[in-house]
């Protein structure tokens, strides 16, 4: 239990020390958006692409990785829209924003680092393979539940397009294909250019945390307590339970992959889904108390598999 305390404490209280910092405008909104984007434009781009183009990939891609991943978060993405649709009486484009919040993982401010921290880089290759198709994956299922919720197909075709768009520009998917192209047919890096991506790279995580912990100041508690809830379980307990079912009994990854896939589903809820529920005017209000609540709950969640991982 040791080592977990040691892992977690430092992971979350970055994560502390950015909501304070933001609490107490010592970093005001651009600011935070501003190391934001160093974090998602070039720190962990570089991350990436470093990692993919010197980690020696597979010759095949490693379907039964990513397929033990997103098919857990498929079904869980389903089994949300049928909770709020019975249970919780939604339409179509509330029950979209409730099945996303369920099942979007926060993969890279949070999942990035603790990841790295329990398995370092043994973890890399299945980490990095998720994320970088994370949204491309995830997305436009989302986009399309809520524009057809609203019955607003163009609205649909044009947020469907807007999204291949920031897809094909983002720098994650650039660092994606950048390293495995890299790795395949690049000579080595060169000592000084590996010094400098390694050390940008490197600053990736903990700033990635600080950023969380500034962007989740934003967030309130605004109600909707037993859905943020219902849906905090879903995001927590039931998708980490049912990707690790694929990923041993029907897969059967060896076992750091998976618990490289497990831990990544087990991250609390990510901003992506408030974002396109906001756009949409969709469930926004569940979505952002979903996004501090399941956070909240996470650091203990989060703990207690690790603690399964290390007697594993």
């Amino acid at each position: 239990m040791e080592t977990v305390f040691e892992i977690v404490t430092p992971v979350f209280g970055i994560v502390l020390i950015g909501w304070v910092a933001a609490r107490a405008g010592v970093f005001g909104k651009a600011a935070i958006d501003g190391i934001s984007d160093f974090v998602f434009t070039i720190a962990i781009p570089l991350l990436l692409f470093r990692t993919l183009a010197t980690a020696g990939l597979p010759d095949d891609i490693p379907w039964d990785v990513l397929l033990s991943y997103y098919l857990g978060v498929y079904a869980v993405f389903a089994v949300g829209m049928l909770i709020a649709a019975v249970l919780f009486r939604k339409g179509l484009s509330e029950q979209g924003a409730f099945a996303g919040s369920g099942c979007f993982s926060n993969a890279v401010l949070l999942g990035i680092p603790i990841i790295l921290a329990v398995f370092g880089e043994a973890a890399s290759v299945p980490l990095f393979l998720v994320i970088g198709v994370h949204n491309a994956v995830l997305l436009p299922l989302l986009v399309i539940v809520l524009g057809m919720g609203q019955s607003r197909t163009g609205a649909m075709l044009g947020g469907l397009r807007e999204t291949l768009f920031d897809l094909i520009r983002n720098p994650l998917v650039i660092g994606l294909v950048g390293g495995v192209v890299y790795g395949r047919i690049g000579p080595p890096l060169p000592g000084p250019v590996d010094d400098i991506i390694r050390m940008l790279g490197t600053a990736g995580a903990p700033v990635a945390l600080f950023v969380l912990g500034g962007t989740l100041a934003r967030y309130r508690i605004s109600g909707y307590i037993g859905e943020a809830l219902v849906i905090s379980v879903l995001k927590l307990v039931v998708q980490p339970l049912v990707v690790w079912m694929l990923a041993t009994h029907v897969f059967g990854l060896e076992t750091t992959w998976a618990w490289v896939v497990t831990l990544l589903s087990a991250m609390p809820t990510g901003v992506n889904v408030f974002i396109f529920a906001n756009r949409y005017g969709a469930g926004t209000a569940t979505a952002g108390t979903t996004i501090v609540l399941s956070t909240a709950l996470g650091a203990g969640t989060i703990s207690g598999l690790i603690w399964l991982i290390e007697r594993s």
